[in-house]
Order: C-alpha cells, then sequence, then structure tokens
C-alpha cells in the first residue's frame, strides 16, 4: 500500500519538476515507515487544471488506512490526453493574435505562455492600401465621404446605403427648351433644360384648361368623342366633367407603400399605379404569454387570433407581491421548509419515504418569513403583521384556505370519523398519518369532492403557522372559521432525527412546539396543497 503512494509521489514530482531533476531510482519504493507531512497537488488536481482550468489546491500527505478503489483516480494517460499537443501546421503564434492578449502557443518556436502582438490597426482612407493588423469595426463612409445616398442612384444599395429617389438615369430623355413649357425645368441626359415655350402656343395652358382651334364648317351633331376615342368616363376623374362626359375614376392621392398593403393586391398612390402589396399575411395568430416578452410579427392579422387567458389569473392564486399581467397576488405561502428528507417507522428504523405521509416524503414549504426553531414557545407566525391578507376562507364545503399561506385545512380540528382514530378524533402518530391521507369528500363534514390521497398530516411548520402568538389560547387568530379546535396536542408529520421514536406537535394549552413518544394518541389536523 505504502509503495502506491511513493509511486504516486514521483510521479508528482515529475510532472512538477521536470524528468531531469529525479536521480536514479534508490532501491525499493516501499518506505519502512509513514511519509511526513508533505503539501503537494494531486493527480486529480492536475487533471481538473488541463480539463477545466480550476485552480486546485496543495494538501497534506497522510498514510491511508487502506487502498484506493479502481477508479478514485485519473491515471497519466488520462492526465496526457488532457494535455496540449504540439502543431506547428495549425497552432497560433504571436502575430496571429492581438497585441497584449495571452494565448496558449503550440507550435515548436512558441511552446506555452504567449503573449500576441498582432498590432491594432486605424483604417486610412488616403490610400487604397491598407496595413496589415488587427482592425476595430469601423464605418466603410469613414473610408470614403462619397459613399452617401445622394451619390448612388435610386433603387440601389451599395454596401447598405439605399440610392436617393432624386439621383435617376436621365440618358433617356430628348426634349429641348422648346418642348417644355416657359419657366419649367427638366433633366435630359445629364443636363438641367429650362423651358422657352409661350403658354399661349401650348396645348395645356397654365390654368390646364384645353384648348383647341375648331374650324368653320357645317356640322351635324356629331360629338367630340368622335375625334379622340379616348374621351370616356374610365379616363376622367370623379366629378369632372369635358365636353359632356363625366368622369369615373378616383384619383389616387394616397400615400401608401407596398409594405402597407397585402401581398397579392394592388394599389396605387399618388405617385404611381398599379402597385404590389408585399405585407405579410399571418392570418390567426394564438398568442401564449411566457416569462418574456414577445414580438408581435409586423404584417396583416385577420382578427381572428387571439392572446390566451387563464381563469387561474387571479389574486387568490398569486403569491403576495408578485404582480402577473395586471393581476397582482394576495398569498404570501411563505411556509418554511423543515429540511427533513428521512422517514421513519413508529417507533423503528429508516424506511423509504414513498407512501408514508410523512414530511420526508412531502417536504413542503418554501422561504422562510418567520420560522423559530422547534421546542421553541409560541413558534407561530404574527399574521397581523404582513400587508396581505392573513385570515382565513370558509369556502362551504368544509374547508377553511389559509389566505397566508394558501393551505387548505379540514374545517373540524376533531374529526372523529378519521380512519383508526378514537371516539375523540385522537390517535397515535402512525394512525395520524394514514388517517389524514385516507380522508375524502363525504367524510367530516366535506363536501369538496376531495379523494383519498390529496390530504396528508401538516408538518410542523405548517402547523404553527395556523397560530398566532400575540392571542390568548388556543392562539388561533380572532374570528377563525374552525369548529372543535381542542387545547390539547395536535400531531405534525415531522419526526425528531436524533430520536425517531418522537415526534413534533403543537400543544395549543401552551402555544409551545413540542416532542411525544410517537406512541402517544393526539388530535389530527389535515391539511392538502401547498409548494
Amino acid at each position: 500500500m505504502r509503495s502506491r503512494y511513493v509511486l504516486i509521489a514521483v510521479v508528482l514530482v515529475i510532472l512538477a519538476f521536470g524528468v531531469e531533476r529525479l536521480s536514479a531510482a534508490t532501491g525499493t519504493t516501499d518506505s519502512p515507515a509513514a511519509p511526513g507531512a508533505t503539501n503537494s497537488y494531486t493527480l486529480q488536481d492536475i487533471y481538473n487544471r488541463l480539463d477545466t482550468g480550476a485552480a486546485g489546491a496543495q494538501s497534506t500527505f497522510t498514510e491511508p488506512a487502506a487502498g484506493p478503489g479502481t477508479g478514485t483516480m485519473h491515471d497519466l494517460n488520462e492526465i496526457m490526453a488532457k494535455s496540449p499537443a504540439k502543431d506547428d501546421t495549425s497552432g497560433a503564434t504571436t502575430v496571429d493574435v492581438a497585441a497584449g492578449k495571452k494565448f496558449w502557443g503550440l507550435t515548436g518556436g512558441q511552446w506555452g505562455l504567449q503573449t500576441g502582438n498582432l498590432a491594432t490597426q486605424t483604417v486610412d482612407n488616403s490610400t487604397v492600401n491598407q496595413a496589415a493588423g488587427y482592425y476595430n469595426a469601423f464605418d466603410l463612409s469613414a473610408v470614403d465621404t462619397d459613399l452617401a445616398s445622394g451619390n448612388i442612384r435610386s433603387t440601389v444599395s451599395i454596401y447598405g446605403v439605399a440610392g436617393n429617389s432624386n439621383v435617376v438615369n436621365t440618358s433617356s430623355g430628348d426634349a429641348a427648351a422648346g418642348d417644355i413649357l416657359q419657366g419649367k425645368k427638366a433633366w435630359v441626359d445629364g443636363s438641367e433644360v429650362t423651358g422657352n415655350v409661350a403658354a399661349g402656343n401650348n396645348v395645356n395652358g397654365p390654368d390646364g384648361s384645353k384648348t383647341f382651334n375648331i374650324p368653320d364648317g357645317l356640322y351635324s351633331g356629331k360629338t367630340a368623342t368622335a375625334n379622340d376615342s379616348d374621351l370616356v368616363a374610365g379616363n376622367i376623374k370623379q366629378g369632372a366633367n369635358i365636353f359632356g362626359v363625366t368622369g369615373s375614376v378616383i384619383q389616387a392621392t394616397g400615400n401608401a407603400a407596398a409594405g402597407d398593403v397585402l401581398t397579392g393586391k394592388t394599389f396605387s398612390n399618388a405617385s404611381a399605379a398599379g402597385i404590389n402589396g408585399t405585407m405579410s399575411n399571418h392570418g390567426a395568430v394564438t398568442i401564449v404569454p411566457t416569462t418574456t416578452n414577445q414580438t408581435i410579427a409586423e404584417g396583416y392579422h385577420n382578427g381572428s387570433g387571439k392572446v390566451e387567458g387563464d381563469a387561474d389569473l387571479v389574486a387568490g392564486n398569486i403569491k403576495c407581491g408578485v404582480t402577473i399581467f395586471g393581476v397582482t397576488g394576495s398569498i404570501l405561502q411563505y411556509v418554511a421548509k423543515t429540511g427533513q428528507t428521512s422517514c421513519w417507522d413508529s417507533p423503528g428504523g429508516s424506511i423509504s419515504c414513498t407512501g408514508t405521509g410523512q414530511d420526508g416524503e412531502y417536504r413542503n414549504g418554501g422561504l422562510p418569513v418567520v420560522a423559530p426553531s422547534p421546542g421553541s414557545s409560541f413558534g407561530g407566525y404574527n399574521r397581523t403583521s404582513f400587508t396581505c391578507s392573513g385570515g382565513f376562507t370558509d369556502n362551504g364545503n368544509g374547508t377553511v384556505t389559509d389566505n397566508l399561506t394558501g393551505l387548505i385545512w379540514l374545517q373540524d380540528a376533531t374529526c372523529s370519523d378519521l380512519a383508526g382514530t378514537d371516539a375523540d378524533g385522537k390517535g397515535a402518530w402512525a394512525t395520524a398519518l394514514s388517517a389524514a391521507n385516507s380522508l375524502a369528500s363525504g367524510t367530516c363534514g366535506l363536501s369538496d369532492g376531495s379523494s383519498a390521497g390529496d390530504w396528508r398530516l401538516p408538518n410542523i411548520n405548517e402547523l404553527r403557522s395556523l397560530f398566532d402568538p400575540g392571542r390568548p389560547e388556543p392562539y388561533l387568530p380572532a374570528g377563525h372559521p374552525f369548529t372543535g379546535v381542542q387545547s390539547y396536542y395536535y400531531w405534525s408529520s415531522t419526526t425528531e432525527a436524533s430520536s425517531t421514536d418522537l415526534a413534533w406537535g403543537v400543544y395549543l394549552v401552551s402555544g409551545d412546539v413540542s416532542l411525544g413518544s410517537k406512541t402517544f394518541t393526539s388530535y389530527v389536523w389535515p391539511v392538502r396543497g401547498g409548494q
């Protein structure tokens, strides 16, 4: 056994100081006596450093009482597998890493911890040749200030900069000054042209009226439409009348764009006609609330979608001080966990908790608000100190809801119909557990529809949460709706872990949280719900 740990120490020395520092073996590795106290890292520390970067801690070697079992530590092969390997092909060097940044070099020339020296460069807009190195993010417009919307043709985007609608190709224009009304300007093949046609010679005068010469002669009652086939209602604005033809065309004066109109639909605005819409059609959308905000997709919704609701979204189902979708809770639900996770016979040894009904099976409770140690007098809550409702609600079905904790209690605190209890409603601890668990609607004044298995014996913190130490015996808040409350012992489902033949209870004569033998008989007060 001693030789195994000597060998481990040798391996650690090899890893810490290098093979060159070891001399040849000096005889058997089995020391005749225990080695002295030595502070050193273990193989596990070295493995963890290579695997996760954990710092590790030196520990003092002590002679083990027995050899380690199979698979209790990582061997040298596993440690070597975690070690970095030389890579002259793909390994980074200092010129590949930003200046001042640390990295582990894998090449033969730069093995181990290295510091990068790749220079950080700034873009130079005076030349097309840029120096090699690391560049922070920059805007291309800093390289060339001409990269602006006013320099880019309409409908064209260069590096994400969209062209200006006024920048257009005018090379197809062939108008001259004599084709343009006097005082009006046009762009033709890149040049500005100012018109010089007098208004009197223009077919369409400045006032917008249409004039033309009618030669002398005899007319046989023909209409003007005989001269122009386009003089029809469908070519004239609604409300206008040209030579007796009343228009039917609605003038397009809107400002909608393609993204404002549903895909597959066509429209016209003040600028153009026959525009195809591009708005996404989402149809019916149902939104289910979650713990985070959800983005409503831009586009068309047909109105048949919905935001789902929940009938349980009421103050009585939400913890005090918490607001969910505008509903502020009124239930505190702060009953402290006892921390008990084991279960025991009554009396007897430790057993599986499944189906026992004990505190160790349910492990109910949340964050402590007032949690005096078991055994202290008046181990309840000062219920009047809470801002949310600390009272009780009579549910009218044999149950009472504690608005402070959210727990639901049997209204009759001394029901003699509980299975196994005596005529007074009392029983030994094991009887109390099973009696509470077998309670169902139809007994003890219940009409709540509950079934066997819904009810249980409360743990000690749940039981004492009923009591207010500021009240006289039996220490329940004024105006409580319970019946049959006795100034005697009431069992909890919590066992005294250091003496498992005892269980905790509350003694209503003094308000004490106290221990009692599991063979004693005490009252049973079932509860359901809780965290």
